[in-house]
């Protein structure tokens, strides 16, 4: 057997020598020619641990070191094994001085693996005087003199064995390398080029070529490559990573995405892949995941720029400054002149507030690309933050003036000069753009938006329309329009632009998510939302935002069960995400699941160990289960990260009030007006701890404090409400007055004021105010109901068409279905009023008010078994000595 397996080497037959030897060490183990020569095979093959294996165990039968000893010192450094080399055969001294050569040569790797580059110089050009052909060490030394910023050197010996070895192909490829260092483009991608024709069948010299051409942003002649390369090798990590790039190159992120993860199983430890599906992730906003990748290159190249900038700009993305700031520091160890690290640096001390430092970097960014009118744009967002309007639009007109084709410091000033309520301004801004570029449909959706505040409907839908008709599928100014319609009761021709987009791209899952939210807004059927966002789900599968819309719709459903399936569906396959497991908390709280919910939440809290609101939801939620010591300690942990929270320290001061500390609510009502003098929070949180004790004085005057801070008209009221309970109620009247004629659009103060008329019967004036709301404010569904119900009270015929017409804004708001109810049995339209009525109850069985209505209705229409049997559920809900368990009372002993 073991001549038969040479017979086959001689004729390079090595599969069928393999199978021989094999057999030959069954039947004797201990032949250690066979031995060496499968190791030698398995070594030609690749298979590496498997030629370790043969050659060691040739090597201690005894056969000759001069021929096993350098093949198994190069097995070993192929399997990464450089300290057993260097303690196995780093002194070790051959009698034939071309083994010895080779053997010196991998001492050399192995010294090179572990970094000790002058060391494997040393030894490499030992190697070479004892074997001048030796073409491993000559490449090596090579590689050696690159790492060691000598890339001449490098050529120089790669040159030389090439000279012995012309059919070398990793010379030819290592020659490319020190070409590539000094520069010579062409040459060092002529070299790669030759070792392909020289190893056609070689992956990494297909990939190198490839990213060389990348880099050389010569693309096409890359993805021209690359089809070579899928011929020769279409399953290789390296061709799936290739081929991951190019999709993301044009825009395909979700095949990118599949393709990488195929990569990373494949290959995990593939740095490039890592780096790209960190990058991807981001893109397809799976933010968590997409760090996880990004930090694991991180760990492994500290200096990888690209990921930790990636890694900063997501973090922002998701209000997370002070983990930002954390990664930029080792950025700025050094000082730096790069106007993308010091642009990069101002935006993160802008998020953490810091206005002085961001305008410095910012500044110092500018300097550096007086060219880049990114730079200009986000210095001017920086002084528009810190308080300087006027150099902000300097900045924004600057950095407009400096790039004539690019729309970014267009938009930003049109959008500056709206939230300044300039309107014209902001449209002189706008008409740059058109000019600049006038195919584009953003530039005329942003007229559309300007002239929306110009209160001229016609000409926006004008502008919006233009943009339709440049891109038929640009959502954006679609969604816009269907708003138009809308407001104009044109609910089918809304749903059928937005639709229309959808229909035409099946993939297109923001079109179907943004047609669900029409649908919800006009009043679909439940069914029909859930529908939609079905098929968003399928255009996106495993994707967050549809997974998240889904959950939400069963929970506004209150269909608990379904929210809770759907939520633990997602968090098993995102179960680091924020926005994943918070869904989840969500559900399970929804679903009386307190304990587990409670145990998403401090995960929550884990994932975003430098944001207060998990910690905030987390003290609500043990508030509402009567476990205030745990949410005291949740919410002075989470004032321990905000310490000026107003919203934190208002449920703290609630907390102390409930267990009697009114002192220590009032110390913190204090606090907060040191921390905001300029705020109206601290003196109304003030005022709701002074009512109550029942010291309305003390609570009418921290009221008027914070009215002369610019509180608005819910304060307003409140102080109204202050002075009545002080028996003050002219003063409290000629307050109410003064306040509508300074501020006669406040719908706050109008709003208590109809409804405190309404309570007390005064429905005349009841309907003043609410007929007063709804010109100021038309088409507000609660405004018309509580105008209908006023209206009817005084026998007026418009009452049921201010019914209908609430109705048909909130199309399954119990409230409003009651109130159109009872005004249709009341107008003789009894199985349309009962039905709507049914309906109220039927979305909102919890609440006694909708119940007690279905039975009077009953009683009204003689039906006074119904009627009981409403009752008998109705009545063990209700409280002893509450009017409504009066009222109910009353209705049962009438029946």
């Amino acid at each position: 057997m073991l001549a038969s397996a040479k017979a086959y080497l001689s004729k390079n037959d090595s599969s069928a020598a393999a199978i021989q030897l094999k057999n030959a060490l069954q039947e004797d183990g201990n032949l250690a020619e066979a031995r060496f020569l499968l190791g030698r095979i398995n070594l030609e093959q690749g298979d590496v641990p498997g030629a370790v294996k043969e050659l060691q165990r040739a090597f201690e039968l005894g056969y000759a070191k001069t021929e096993v000893v350098p093949l198994l010192a190069r097995a070993r450094i192929r399997a990464g094994e450089f300290d057993r080399v260097l303690s196995d055969f780093g002194s070790l001294e051959l009698d034939d001085p071309a083994a010895q050569g080779t053997l010196l040569g991998a001492v050399a790797d192995a010294h090179f693996g572990k970094a000790n580059v002058s060391e494997s110089i040393r030894i490499y050009q030992q190697a070479l005087v004892l074997r001048a052909d030796d073409a491993d060490a000559g490449i090596g030394l090579a590689r050696a003199r690159i790492f060691n910023n000598d890339p001449v050197g490098a050529e120089e010996a790669v040159r030389a064995v090439i000279a012995h070895s012309p059919d070398n192909g990793n010379a030819f490829a290592t020659l490319s390398d020190a070409l590539q260092v000094q520069g010579k483009q062409e040459e060092a991608l002529k070299a790669l080029e030759e070792a392909l024709r020289l190893r056609p069948d070689n992956a990494a010299y297909h990939y190198t070529l490839i990213s060389q051409l990348f880099r050389s942003n010569r693309y096409d002649d890359g993805v021209e490559r690359f089809e070579a390369m899928k011929k020769v090798a279409p399953n290789h990590p390296s061709t799936r990573y290739l081929q991951a790039f190019i999709d993301v190159r044009a825009g395909r992120l979700t095949e990118a995405r599949d393709g990488l993860m195929g990569v990373l199983k494949q290959a995990p430890d593939f740095l490039p892949a890592q780096l790209l599906a960190g990058t991807v992730l981001l893109r397809l906003n799976d933010q968590a995941q997409g760090r996880s990748y990004l930090n694991s290159v991180l760990s492994r190249a500290p200096g990888q720029l690209m990921a930790r900038t990636q890694l900063i700009g997501s973090h922002l993305s998701s209000g997370e400054a002070p983990r930002a700031l954390e990664l930029l520091q080792p950025l700025l160890e050094a000082p730096t002149n790069d106007a993308r690290i010091l642009g990069l640096a101002g935006q993160v001390f802008l998020a953490n507030g810091d206005f002085a430092k961001a305008e410095d970097f910012l500044q110092r960014a500018a300097k550096a690309a007086p060219e880049d009118p990114q730079a200009r744009l986000r210095l001017g967002a920086a002084r528009l933050a810190g308080g300087d309007a006027e150099g902000a639009f300097a900045d924004f007109e600057s950095a407009s003036e400096m790039d004539d084709t690019a729309i970014q410091a267009d938009l930003a000033l049109v959008a500056a000069y709206l939230r300044r309520g300039e309107a014209d301004k902001a449209l002189e801004a706008q008409a740059q753009l058109e000019r600049k570029q006038p195919q584009n449909p953003l530039v005329y959706n942003l007229r559309g938006g300007v002239m929306l505040a110009k209160q001229d409907v016609p000409a926006a839908r004008a502008a919006f329309e233009k943009a339709l008709s440049l891109n038929p599928d640009f959502l954006s100014a679609a969604l816009n329009l269907a708003r138009l319609d809308i407001g104009e009761r044109k609910v089918e021709e809304a749903l059928a632009r937005v639709r229309a987009i959808a229909d035409r791209n099946e993939k297109n899952a923001e079109a179907r998510l943004s047609l669900a939210e029409l649908q919800l807004a006009t009043g679909a059927a439940s069914a029909d939302v859930l529908a939609t966002l079905e098929r968003a789900e399928a255009a996106a599968p495993g994707t967050l935002p549809p997974a998240l819309a889904i959950i939400q719709h069963h929970l506004r459903n209150r269909e608990f069960p379904k929210a809770l399936a759907a939520a633990q569906k997602l968090g098993s396959a995102y179960p680091n995400d924020v926005r994943a497991v918070e869904a989840l908390a969500r559900a399970q709280l929804a679903a009386s699941d307190t304990q587990q919910g409670i145990a998403s939440l401090n995960k929550l809290a884990a994932l975003r160990p430098q944001s207060a609101a998990p910690l905030i939801m987390l003290a609500d939620v043990h508030r509402g289960a009567k476990d205030n010591a745990a949410a005291e300690q949740a919410l002075r942990k989470a004032l321990a990260l905000r310490p000026d929270a107003i919203d934190v320290q208002q449920r703290l001061a609630g907390l102390l009030l409930e267990r009697g500390d009114s002192a220590g609510a009032l110390k913190i009502a204090r606090n907060v007006q040191q921390q905001h003098a300029e705020s109206a929070a601290g003196h109304v949180l003030e005022a709701e701890i002074e009512a109550a004790g029942s010291r309305w004085a003390e609570a009418v005057s921290a009221y008027r404090r914070a009215i002369e801070r610019k509180a608005g008209g819910d304060v307003a009221a409140r102080l109204h409400s202050m002075l009545v309970r002080a028996d003050r109620k002219g003063e409290a009247d000629r307050f109410a007055a003064d306040w509508l004629r300074q501020q006669p659009k406040d719908l706050a103060m109008r709003g208590y004021l109809a409804e405190r008329a309404l309570a007390e019967a005064r429905y005349a004036d009841a309907a003043d105010g609410f007929g007063a709301m709804n010109e100021a404010s038309p088409n507000n569904p609660l405004v018309l109901n509580n105008l209908a119900w006023a209206a009817n009270q005084l026998k007026d015929p418009k009452a049921l068409g201010y019914a209908e017409q609430a109705l048909s804004f909130a199309p399954d708001n119990p409230a409003i279905l009651d109130t159109l109810g009872v005004i249709q049995i009341e107008r003789g339209q009894a199985d349309k009023g009962l039905a709507n009525i049914q309906r109220a109850v039927s979305l909102a069985p919890e609440l006694a008010e909708l119940r007690l209505s279905l039975a009077r209705s009953y009683a009204k229409l003689e039906r006074k078994d119904d009627a009981r049997k409403e009752l008998d559920t109705l009545m063990p809900k209700l409280q002893d000595g509450t009017p409504l368990h009066k009222q109910a009372t009353e209705l049962l002993k009438s029946l």
